[in-house]
């Protein structure tokens, strides 16, 4: 068996560039992480104090000069919330000689868009959200990263990549309901599709709706238009076949007769075949068929 020492003489082994840093010297960057809720955060920290409590170890800490002094913490951010609550509850990790709680790091190699991917690789063993992975993505399109690049540093399929980034892009409101878990990523990206930046009130009335019913979470399934009931659709027919009874139709444009601003737009019914109109304006095509129908048309 042979030492560490006698590695090193015979030039079998090297030595790391591994050195323990006062906790006081490490500071979190502004900025970069993701967002998380705070109960995540919390119970993955938690989990580190037990394992320290239980005299257990974790992996070095990658860190980056920070110009003010000290180090940034690229990857370990949990790790050291971890030391900092264990040191607090009086679990032993403090050094023997001067009483200070040091913790393993190991210098980042790599510039400002190979930390921020890093936020990915390093999370391997626990699933980022899609609003954590949108935003570590849209930062990274932003470092001049195309698509295609970023799929494959990620080992995820292009279209997979597209996705997320429309989630990256959408409202702070669409995402703060996504990561909230009340909202699917699907639901949120297609109501941006659908509806731009009304996408956030739309997915808030929908989930509202949902709640009410006794749901909890807004899903493909429930999300959308609602299926119209009977007596609307038997409503619609009932105005449709008046329509082509009286072999009329639907116009949509200004009218003098009713405002004197021509851009006031509106819905009236119109019957080509001896130039007979509704008098009046309508704000929708509907309305104006129901009053159309109970009362008699004038000649213009």
């Amino acid at each position: 068996m042979s030492s560490n020492r006698q590695l090193l003489e015979a030039g079998t082994a090297k030595r790391a560039d591994l050195v323990k840093i006062w906790i006081n010297e490490l500071h979190v960057e502004p900025g970069f992480n993701p967002p998380e809720t705070p109960e995540e955060f919390d119970a993955r920290v938690e989990d580190i104090v037990a394992h320290l409590a239980n005299g257990g170890s974790v992996p070095p800490l990658e860190v980056r000069d920070r110009v003010e002094g000290g180090k940034f913490i690229v990857d370990g951010h949990a790790r050291l919330e971890a030391h900092v609550r264990a040191a607090d509850r009086g679990i032993p990790i403090h050094d023997q000689k001067d009483g200070r709680v040091y913790i393993l790091t190991i210098p980042f190699v790599g510039n400002d868009a190979d930390r921020n991917i890093r936020i990915i690789t390093s999370a391997k063993k626990r699933t980022l959200s899609p609003v954590q992975t949108a935003t570590i993505l849209k930062r990274q399109r932003g470092y001049g990263w195309s698509l295609e690049a970023i799929a494959k540093e990620i080992n995820l399929s292009s279209e997979r990549v597209r996705q997320l980034l429309a989630l990256g892009d959408a409202n702070s409101d669409v995402q703060a309901l996504v990561l909230s878990g009340e909202v699917t990523e699907a639901v949120a990206t297609a109501a941006v599709r659908n509806h731009g930046d009304n996408a956030g009130t739309v997915l808030a009335e929908q989930l509202a709706e949902v709640k009410a019913a006794g749901g909890k979470k807004l899903t493909p399934g429930k999300a959308g238009p609602k299926k119209p009931k009977a007596s609307d659709l038997a409503a619609e027919r009932e105005m449709l076949d008046w329509l082509i009874d009286q072999r009329a139709m639907v116009a949509r444009g200004s009218k003098p007769d009713f405002a004197a601003d021509e851009s006031t737009l509106g819905y009236w019914v119109w019957w080509p075949a001896d130039g007979r109109t509704q008098p009046g304006l309508f704000r929708d095509p509907r309305e104006a068929i129901t009053q159309a129908m109970t009362k008699e048309p004038e000649n213009v």
